[in-house]
């Protein structure tokens, strides 16, 4: 496991890894100096908020308070 990797495991900001490596652009820090094979992808996707959907494609959050607030579902295709 390489240095950034091992600083993209531990959820710091691509932006701040591009400049630990001193990299020009964060798509050399995030394609080619990150093996994504070794990421914990399933814990980040269980890290997520729950998404509950209404029948109307409405999703209901929360926002920051706790409050909750519909959010339009985008339309993929």
């Amino acid at each position: 496991m390489t240095f950034c990797t091992h600083i993209c495991a531990a959820h710091v900001p691509l932006c701040t890894v591009q400049a630990a490596m001193r990299h020009s652009k964060p798509d050399l820090t995030a394609n080619i100096y990150t093996d994504p094979k070794l990421l914990d992808v399933a814990g980040a996707i269980e890290a997520l908020p729950a998404l509950n959907l209404t029948p109307e494609g409405v999703a209901t959050g929360t926002t920051p308070d706790g409050t909750e607030r519909p959010t339009r579902r985008r339309a993929t295709s």
